[in-house]
């Protein structure tokens, strides 16, 4: 989902008009409607201003910033690199990219400034800490879109998908395995017929897959399933 898209919702979710929101924000309408349909993207400065405005959490407002950031530059470039040529013409290859109405997100491309993301050829059924030390392949990622400690890793959409939420073969997603999911959040999920991407919703002391899978229960005990990670962002290979 877009930045702009995610606004909207968000302001058709509170049955406000662009006019009603704009006045909270002091903008004026015509570049509320420009934020929504993606003409215009806010400032880093200007997200703790659409936090207040959206009565969102100001963490959640800049994840979807960073991922409306990093889904628009997956659409112009390849996204795969191996570290080896993580140098000099990565950097300037991702900055001409970036200088096309993404100037933020290109500042953030400094030393300090991003997060080397582990990018994983396959599902981490066990083991995470080996197969995120063994991993040669990373992709970049703005260091306020981390949360810090946590084990976060990419990976490309193959066998598991959940077309309900428009991940499909050939996209890319980034999970973290040390949040604790919440109702309704995407999760890859070990069970034991084996491993299912779906929604994450508990019904007492049990797991229920939504939606249902073929060839696997309803339900599990929570104790005999295993959450590789929860879906933070979701790239889509165009």
């Amino acid at each position: 989902m877009s930045f702009g898209s995610y606004l909207k919702q968000q302001r058709e979710s509170n049955n406000w008009t662009i006019k009603e929101l704009a006045e909270r924000l002091g903008f004026s309408s015509s570049y509320v409607s420009q934020l929504e349909n993606g003409a215009r993207i806010p400032s880093h400065k200007q997200l703790e201003s659409l936090a207040k405005a959206y009565k969102l959490p100001e963490e959640e407002v800049r994840k979807h910033w960073t991922e409306g950031k990093i889904q628009q530059v997956s659409m112009e470039s390849n996204y795969k690199f191996d570290i080896k040529d993580a140098g000099v013409k990565r950097v300037h290859e991702a900055a001409s990219k970036l200088e096309q109405g993404l100037e933020e997100l290109k500042n953030s491309f400094s030393v300090d400034g991003h997060f080397k993301l582990p990018v994983l050829v396959a599902i981490p059924i066990d083991d995470l800490d080996g197969h995120l030390s063994r991993t040669s392949e990373f992709v970049l990622l703005p260091k306020d879109g981390v949360t810090q400690g946590h084990r976060v890793f990419g990976l490309r959409v193959s066998e598991l998908s959940l077309p309900e939420a428009g991940i499909l073969a050939g996209d890319f997603i980034i999970l973290d395995a040390d949040i604790h999911p919440k109702n309704g959040d995407v999760v890859i999920m070990s069970v034991p017929e084996g491993l299912v991407m779906a929604y994450y919703h508990e019904r007492g002391d049990h797991l229920e897959l939504r939606p249902e899978k073929k060839g696997f229960k309803k339900t599990y005990p929570l104790k005999e399933s295993k959450m590789i990670g929860r879906l933070v962002y979701h790239i889509k290979k165009y």
